[in-house]
């Protein structure tokens, strides 16, 4: 019996030990990870918006669920951070819209979508065909990838219905 408790005793002080080192480590390393994602949104913006030298984040409101950021390039127009389901996974992107609600820009994010097929809606082929469209223009889904390329679409609705509700 006296064993037992003194296992238990030790077990429970590793743990709370652990435990407090792992928040340490949390506590240390977490503003890190906040600075590198920042960085990363900014220069992705950046790409978006070469011209730009100050980007804003802004509210929104957005009943889709689909558009999960938006970002103000000041004087030059909104980039928003758009995620939807693909076929296999989900596709996250950024799209950039000029002051008149044209397209300048679509950068992926993320995408894991079936290799040369779903993934597709990641190469510069999709992005090309978006660019210079706005609100009510047809956008073609690309063949063999018609699933994701045409979430990516009602992604691309979604992100026009957020720059609408941004400067109406």
């Amino acid at each position: 019996m006296k064993k037992i408790l003194h296992l238990t005793v030790f077990l429970a002080l590793l743990s709370a030990i652990s435990g407090g080192i792992l928040a340490y480590v949390n506590f240390i390393t977490s503003p890190i990870i906040e600075e590198q994602k920042i960085a990363k949104v900014k220069a992705s913006l950046q790409e978006l918006f070469p011209q730009a030298t100050e980007f804003v984040e802004v509210s929104f409101t957005d009943d889709t669920g689909k558009v999960t950021n938006a970002y103000e390039a000041k004087g030059y127009g909104y980039a928003f951070t758009v995620s939807v389901q693909g076929y296999k996974d989900t596709i996250t992107y950024l799209v950039g819209m000029d002051a008149s609600g044209k397209i300048v820009g679509l950068k992926v994010t993320y995408i894991n979508d079936t290799p040369g097929i779903g993934s597709r809606v990641g190469d510069p082929e999709f992005a090309n065909s978006v660019v210079g469209k706005a609100k009510g223009d047809q956008v073609d889904t690309l063949s063999g990838a018609t699933i994701s390329s045409s979430a990516a679409i009602t992604g691309l609705e979604a992100a026009f219905a957020a720059f609408d509700a941004l400067t109406n």
